[in-house]
């Protein structure tokens, strides 16, 4: 603790700005989904995964899981230097040690945040079992499985070390998702907390970034990488209309498992959700899934514009609109490869239905698109945690919107849950990766800059809809208006 608090002082000196205080950790319980109940299908799948973990104890993965169960920052160091090819300590890369020591502190406090809302027994429990680790049962018998810290740790670690090295941005996710894997064969933990934890990971990765002084402590550990690698990545794409090309970003087929085989017992919680989701579609969440298909830039300023209370568009934020434009293509590329790879059939393809758009095997243009994994669940999170960094204060809301939004692709037939799931973590790895290039880290500062210009406008929506309007110059309109802009009503800037 006393040297936790040292390197917390240390940072905090380093950094200017930031300090241990200033850095509220997300609060899962507000966009994660909680653990499945025991009646589920999903539980179901958390089972077969546990029994699956027990048959590898005594294999590499088995081994893997006992060196994986030590959650501290040495531990991550030392598994992620034999990705990277070079050491990570504090004595060879001391920035990159504070780096991951930062994060690790702010891992704890949210993965305890969540587990004071959230209460999962954990497997060995349940079943009153032995673990992989019999030593600490009892240190964590009373404390709640979800989610589960080591997968948080190491998908979070992951996303760094992604921006550190993205020459080794393949490697260091894959072992960063392993991290998930060996929670679940150590006994400690359900496929559902891993699940959780890497969702997690992202938000506070994005939370972590809208603060200057932890970008400067990144940049200190590129720098540090580099002259110790002897490797000098690009800071800039080679195409002017995209932040990357499809080679440049993490390839989702070398990081990601692949998807579940009609003939496995796991593909039972996709057809089960598959069947859920044609029954949802008369709800208003069917609706709104309808309207979800759309996955345009325009349509990503719609959705979170309902969320800020504040119109986005090319119009209103045309900052924050050019960001998103050109993150568009990035957030398509990130899943063609695997896509192209597995060539999963799309649920409506395979079951030879219509979606709930009215799309057939025959007709729709997606029928011969490979659905694992999602492109729309995909860009939805990574334009969430982009929107996150620049309204933090709104994080959990964007983030549970996205959620919402990717598992609409379920509910209208196009996505199978595993493809959406999946597509959660590609949108993580590709936010991490747009931190590399020069480009978006300047157009992301126009977005902050704006975007805090105008925190005072807010939607007509909002309130006092019935007031009369004006415009800037103080002329009372007959009505609405007819032209987009900023204009008073009820004694506050309101956006159409």
């Amino acid at each position: 603790m006393k040297q936790k608090t040292l390197i917390l002082l240390a940072t905090a000196l380093f950094c200017g700005s930031i300090q241990a205080q200033e850095v509220p950790v997300p609060n899962a319980a507000d966009f994660l989904p909680g653990p499945p109940s025991y009646t589920s299908v999903q539980w179901i799948k958390d089972y077969l995964q546990y029994e699956w973990g027990k048959t590898e104890r005594n294999t590499e993965l088995g081994e893997q899981a006992k060196v994986d169960f030590h959650a501290q920052t040495a531990n991550y160091l030392d598994a992620f230097s034999k990705v990277v090819g070079i050491q990570l300590s504090a004595g060879n890369t001391p920035n990159i040690y504070t780096l991951f020591d930062y994060c690790m502190t702010y891992g704890e406090q949210a993965q305890a945040k969540a587990q004071a809302y959230y209460y999962s027994i954990r497997p060995y429990v349940r079943f009153n079992q032995t673990t992989l680790m019999p030593a600490y049962e009892s240190q964590y018998r009373d404390i709640s499985s979800y989610p589960s810290s080591q997968a948080m740790m190491g998908w979070l670690f992951a996303m760094m070390l992604t921006e550190v090295c993205p020459n080794k941005q393949n490697e260091v996710l894959a072992r960063g998702y392993t991290y998930g894997s060996s929670s679940v064969i150590s006994g400690y933990h359900w496929d559902s907390d891993s699940y959780a934890g890497c969702l997690l990971a992202s938000a506070l990765v994005s939370r972590l970034h809208s603060h200057t002084g932890f970008n400067a402590m990144v940049s200190s550990a590129i720098t540090e990488y580099e002259k110790k690698s002897g490797v000098t990545n690009p800071k800039r794409s080679s195409v002017s209309n995209a932040y990357f090309t499809i080679d440049e970003l993490p390839d989702a087929y070398k990081y990601l498992p692949e998807p579940p085989a009609i003939s496995s017992s796991f593909f039972t919680t996709d057809l089960s959700s598959h069947i859920d989701g044609t029954i949802t579609r008369s709800t208003e969440d069917g609706a709104l899934a309808k309207q979800d298909v759309d996955d345009s830039a325009d349509y990503y300023c719609k959705i979170f514009s309902e969320v800020l209370g504040r119109n986005c568009s090319q119009t209103t934020t045309p900052q924050l609109y050019k960001l998103f434009y050109t993150i568009y293509p990035s957030a398509g590329d990130a899943t063609k490869t695997c896509k192209a790879y597995y060539k999963r059939l799309r649920p409506f393809v395979q079951l030879n239905e219509q979606t709930a758009t009215g799309g057939t095997p025959q007709t729709d243009p997606l029928r011969d698109n490979g659905s694992y994994p999602s492109g729309h669940a995909c860009a939805g999170w990574l334009y969430a945690l982009v929107m996150s960094e620049i309204a933090p204060d709104y994080q959990e809301a964007l983030l549970a919107r996205a959620f919402k939004y990717g598992n609409g692709r379920v509910i209208t037939g196009y996505h199978w849950q595993s493809d959406v799931d999946m597509g959660r973590l590609v949108g993580a790895a590709a936010y991490a990766r747009l931190h590399t290039n020069q480009d978006y880290m300047d157009q992301l500062a126009k977005a902050q800059k704006e975007y805090q210009s105008g925190a005072n406008i807010r939607s007509v929506e909002a309130d006092e809809t019935s007031a009369a309007i004006y415009n800037l110059e103080g002329v009372r309109l007959n009505g609405k208006p007819t032209r987009p802009g900023v204009y008073i009503q009820g004694k506050r800037k309101v956006v159409y």
